[in-house]
């Protein structure tokens, strides 16, 4: 029986930060009803939250823990598109001192609620909700093309 402590993505015993991260896509559409499951279920299963405008053009923004994002990315990458483009991808660091009493992948980020991705009718929807969020300035750089 081993008696060593179970891993934890914060690394609190080992005191380093969780590396956390936003992506902003920009879609020529979402249309595929399996495409935007896919996009949902991903989310789901690797602990990521985000928003999916779908439609013409179609948006998505998804925050993580940076190795579920980077995986979460890749794989929305394989899929077929006409037309995918990373328009803001933003790493933080997520000192380990706010990790010590605190589920991290769960208090992290600015998106609360459940891990999934909600999907909104429209690019007003999506931008509320990003704004109410704190992430205005990030949404507004996504869309300008703007870097830091």
């Amino acid at each position: 029986m081993s008696t060593s402590q179970p891993q934890t993505n914060c690394y609190p015993l080992e005191h380093r930060a969780m590396i956390f991260r936003r992506v902003f896509f920009m879609f020529h559409h979402i249309r595929s009803k399996l495409k935007r499951k896919a996009i949902r279920t991903m989310a789901e299963s690797m602990d990521i939250r985000g928003v999916c405008k779908p439609g013409y053009p179609g948006f998505l923004y998804v925050e993580g823990e940076d190795s579920s994002i980077r995986l979460y990315v890749k794989e929305i990458k394989r899929m077929k598109w006409q037309s995918v483009e990373i328009r803001r991808n933003v790493q933080e660091t997520i000192p380990d001192d706010v990790c010590k009493n605190k589920s991290c992948k769960k208090e992290t980020g600015r998106l609360g609620g459940p891990f999934t991705v909600i999907e909104v009718d429209t690019s007003e929807e999506m931008s509320k909700i990003l704004r109410a969020a704190g992430l205005g300035e990030f949404l507004r750089k996504a869309m300008t093309g703007s870097h830091d």
